[in-house]
């Protein structure tokens, strides 16, 4: 597909991750992009309107948030409605991707939530559950954390998980939240080497042995220790950028706070 001159022309000042959006926007709502239809590359796109690949792909991500495309890696984007969505859930994603400086207190929200989940998880997962939460896994082995593809499969992994425990109001609190993890997968980067991945995915592995095991207190340890791990990762590499570490100084870890029930 080939947008007009105009529709494409190059940026001028002002945040440009917005301007892409808006041009997108206004390109499927012009009909210019149809329902069904595949987006320009983002190479081309960022070629046109003379922006990086990563400010197309931040206005990419934006829009499937709104539900005007999606993203199915490997193939491309694609139009899915003329017009943004507008969700009830909306403030608190936009209230997530704000804070997401606050990472370790992220992290905190997921540890109660997650945690709970693993357990619970445990106690009534289903066939089906443990089945969907283990082609996650096989697909996450093939990959790095840094892929694209691991992103999906990291999230489906921990919404497969919520779906386990059979609770509704966990499963709508993990969907509503689920939107907002993406702002936090731009620290991803900073885990260091290929050890620490295997070392993520080997956590997941644990997790997903505890619920098949039926054992509670082993589901909630691992998702606990990834939890864990991560944050600490996270913090000393951007600590080593030069960046401000996720946990305030003085602030105790939660391996040092750990008093949560695991009944």
């Amino acid at each position: 597909m080939t947008a007009g001159p105009q529709s494409l022309r190059p940026l001028q000042g002002g945040r440009k991750s917005d301007q892409v959006f808006e041009r997108i926007t206004a390109l499927i709502r012009s009909g210019e992009w149809p329902t069904g239809s595949k987006l320009p590359p983002e190479r081309e796109l960022a070629a046109l309107l003379n922006t990086s690949r990563p400010t197309v792909r931040e206005a990419i991500h934006r829009a499937e948030l709104v539900g005007l495309i999606e993203v199915r890696h490997g193939t491309g984007s694609f139009v899915m409605a003329s017009a943004p969505r507008t969700a009830p859930d909306r403030p608190m994603i936009e209230l997530i991707r704000k804070e997401a400086h606050r990472v370790s207190e992220f992290f905190e929200i997921r540890r109660a939530l997650e945690g709970w989940c693993a357990m619970q998880a445990a106690r009534a997962a289903t066939a089906a559950d443990l089945k969907a939460m283990k082609a996650c896994l096989d697909t996450m082995r093939r990959l790095a954390v840094t892929d694209a593809a691991w992103e999906a499969n990291d999230i489906a992994f921990h919404s497969a998980l919520a779906a386990a425990t059979g609770n509704p109001l966990a499963i709508r609190i993990m969907e509503t939240l689920r939107e907002g993890f993406a702002a936090f997968y731009r620290f991803k980067r900073y885990v260091p080497n290929q050890e620490d991945h295997r070392v993520i995915w080997q956590h997941h592995v644990d997790i997903y042995d505890g619920v098949r095991r039926r054992d509670p207190a082993a589901a909630h340890a691992a998702l606990i220790a990834h939890m864990d791990f991560v944050e600490e990762k996270l913090g000393e590499g951007i600590s080593g950028l030069g960046g401000k570490p996720p946990r305030s100084p003085g602030k105790p870890s939660s391996r040092a706070q750990r008093g949560i029930s695991r009944e």
